[in-house]
């Protein structure tokens, strides 16, 4: 059962980086689009599939501003060779896994490539709060880094490390400045390698709160495990390679997605017993014991039980 989507339409296309496509789009009916916060995310369904994208523009603005880096397949690949003024699309309500925090002094944003489009959002919105904030913006080169000219007003908060000129950076000696003796929250996005450097310099217990999504799935442990339904009984076979998403739908049962690459958090489902293992890039939120997320999901055991 996917994830409900209504009508949306492109109101403008440009490149914002190499191999990066940004999309304006605005509701394609007298609606208007629904409100969101920073760090939000849709899933626009194409005639190629969906994919999750994260919002990067201001949430006072009338529309969505979406950057979709080019993929050698599926919906990404679609828009960057078909979404023009005019293309009518599908999307999702917005929903947020990696919003900011709210309880914290001092704000440091981490982006990888892509990775920019929630954090620009959450930079935005942290400079209008007049918060303690700095970005720490990493890629290839200033040509593969998207929406730089959004952060000529705040420049003074961001950092731009160009790889291909310094090399691999150390992020630890950079960030430490910036932490200071305050509540601080560290937020990072973009690619696994990133995201696992960053968990583990800040993993101390007196460090900085680490915060992450990532746009692929990590599907963690592997080989075949079977899933107790809990509340409507039976059992179901996973083989190796196969999602519990994909079993729970071939047995016919439904269960909520979005993106099916355990980013959005839409399947989460109650987890009565048995032991889990997540790749999903939610593996840097607060997650509570008791819950799973179907789409990548692996057992440690033999059997898990789900509350179905």
């Amino acid at each position: 059962m996917s994830e409900p989507t209504f009508p949306v339409v492109v109101t403008a296309a440009w490149t914002a980086a190499r191999h990066v496509l940004a999309l304006d789009v605005d509701a394609d009916s007298d609606l208007p689009l629904p409100a969101w916060t920073p760090g939000s995310h849709v899933t626009v369904r194409t005639p190629a599939g969906s994919c999750c994208l994260s919002l990067c523009g201001h949430p006072a603005d009338d529309r969505w501003r979406l950057g979709v880096r080019y993929r050698e397949s599926g919906a990404a690949r679609w828009l960057h060779e078909h979404a023009a003024v005019g293309t009518s699309l599908e999307a999702s309500s917005p929903s947020n896994t990696f919003g900011l925090d709210p309880s914290s002094d001092n704000h440091i944003l981490i982006a990888g490539g892509v990775g920019i489009t929630p954090i620009l959002a959450m930079s935005l919105e942290l400079a209008e709060r007049e918060s303690s904030w700095h970005l720490l913006y990493i890629g290839p080169s200033r040509q593969e880094m998207a929406f730089l000219d959004h952060l000529r007003g705040v420049r003074e908060n961001v950092t731009l490390w160009e790889t291909s000129l310094y090399g691999r950076p150390n992020i630890s000696a950079l960030v430490s400045d910036w932490i200071g003796g305050r509540s601080t929250t560290l937020y990072c996005c973009g690619p696994a390698g990133l995201i696992e450097s960053v968990s583990s310099d800040f993993s101390a217990h007196d460090g900085p709160r680490v915060i992450s999504e990532r746009f692929t799935a990590n599907t963690g442990v592997s080989g075949d495990f079977e899933v107790e339904l809990g509340r409507s009984g039976g059992r179901i076979r996973v083989p190796a390679g196969v999602s519990v998403l994909d079993a729970l739908e071939e047995r016919g049962i439904d269960v909520p997605w979005s993106c099916r690459a355990g980013i959005c958090g839409t399947c989460e489902t109650p987890l009565i017993s048995g032991r889990t293992d997540h790749g999903d890039s939610l593996a840097g939120l607060t997650r509570a014991a008791d819950v799973c997320f179907p789409c990548v999901v692996r057992a440690v055991d033999d059997v898990i039980v789900l509350d179905i």
